[in-house]
């Protein structure tokens, strides 16, 4: 279950800690030397069981990263926009110019799915050297039955071919491609993409914004979705307020992603409910120049929260979680230890899986990062420079040497 409030500040350390790791990758427990002694598992009476081991020593252990809002597969760039910003153009006039998520679905309908795994992988295995374990993936740059399944099939051939775990999702329902209707595309996410789809994605998500998709239209896309035994997470409020925290919540979505222009309905919505954790994206935030999202108010209200780097080609080019934490505590105020909770545990109750990812407990996935810091107040406090030593994905090293 995620934290809320007061919770996400809880954190327990241990000192001269061991984890043993059992042979299926899960935690059989952790903690000090001398406990984990105790709770050790039995290796047999002949004494011959070899144990790989891996010394941490100097080291801190902390969570994986659950990056818990990506765009990670596309084609292409669009460093130009990133240049019209710096000159004052917002999101929408560069959209109105051609360019926002039009101009990827270009690039990844002239694409194939080979070159659409080739050109994103490198930015899955940074981010598993940057202490990611667990990505959610988005669709979303095809716009039709056609070029969504590539995406799909391109993020699960990534999971794959990496040791990242990757989450993935539909988001037929990110923009209107040109030369259609806004009604007739409406129709063709609720009724030929998602009966195509729906079992190549756990989750469904809908850009529920202005100038994008309407409460009506969202809930007419979800309640599909639902019916087709799919999870729900949504893109709300990010350019205006338009109820899309309440309308997660009403629809029992797993997240409400942005929240930039969340109203305080909103935020009492979320704070009550049980369900729906807000995630939140400070580097797209401070690439658009826009205004972070109110985690403080979030957070006091009793909201959960989760922060993710929202990795896309167009307003947040960054598949780096430690500069996502940083951007958190600076920019949203959020204490270190708030932020921790949010990129792990939280990040991992925005995908279905906080009993099994998100914090170093018995019984969960060894998944965790062994990092070359004094205490966890560094990591935010060493700015956009990676200190990680190890990343073990499942109790076996994936990135680093040790």
């Amino acid at each position: 279950m995620a934290r809320r409030g007061a919770e996400m500040q809880e954190i327990e350390e241990i000192d001269n800690a061991v984890i043993f790791v059992g042979d299926d990758g899960c935690i059989l427990s952790a903690g000090s030397f001398i406990e984990g002694e105790t709770q050790s598992p039995s290796y047999g009476s002949d004494g011959k069981v070899t144990i790989d081991r891996i010394d941490c020593r100097g080291l801190i252990a902390l969570p994986g990263f659950v990056d818990s809002h990506t765009h990670c597969v596309f084609a292409g760039e669009r460093s130009q926009e990133f240049a019209l910003r710096a000159e004052g153009k917002s999101y929408q006039e560069i959209a109105a110019m051609g360019g926002g998520i039009r101009a990827s679905v270009e690039q990844v309908r002239a694409a194939t799915t080979e070159s659409i795994v080739k050109h994103s992988k490198p930015f899955i295995e940074r981010a598993l050297q940057l202490g990611t374990t667990t990505m959610e993936i988005k669709s979303g740059y095809g716009l039709s039955t056609e070029a969504e399944r590539k995406l799909l099939e391109a993020a699960t051939r990534l999971g794959k071919e990496t040791p990242m775990e990757i989450v993935r999702t539909f988001l037929g329902a990110h923009a209107v491609p040109l030369g259609e209707t806004q009604e007739g595309y409406v129709h063709s996410v609720h009724s030929i993409q998602l009966p195509a789809l729906h079992e190549m994605a756990e989750f469904c998500d809908v850009f529920m914004d202005e100038g994008y998709f309407s409460k009506e239209e969202t809930i007419q896309i979800c309640s599909k979705a639902k019916s087709l035994g799919m999870k729900i997470k949504l893109h709300a409020d990010e350019l205006a307020e338009t109820h899309g925290g309440k309308t997660a919540v009403e629809l029992g979505a797993y997240s409400a992603d942005h929240l930039l222009k969340v109203s305080d309905e909103g935020i009492r919505a979320l704070a009550r409910s049980e369900h729906t954790v807000a995630t939140l994206l400070p580097i797209t935030a401070m690439s658009l120049r826009a205004t972070y999202a109110p985690a403080r108010k979030l957070i006091e209200a009793g909201a959960a929260v989760a922060i993710a780097t929202d990795c896309n080609p167009g307003s947040a080019m960054s598949e780096n979680m430690q500069f996502a934490f940083t951007l958190a505590v600076i920019g949203m105020q959020m204490t270190p230890a708030e932020a921790l909770t949010s990129a792990t545990l939280n990040g991992a109750a925005a995908l279905d899986r906080a009993k099994t990812h998100g914090s170093i407990e018995r019984n969960k996935l060894a998944d965790f990062v062994l990092y070359d810091i004094p205490r966890l107040e560094y990591l935010p406090y060493h700015i956009a420079v990676s200190d990680v030593a190890a990343v073990v994905k499942r109790g076996e090293i994936v990135s680093g040497n040790l």
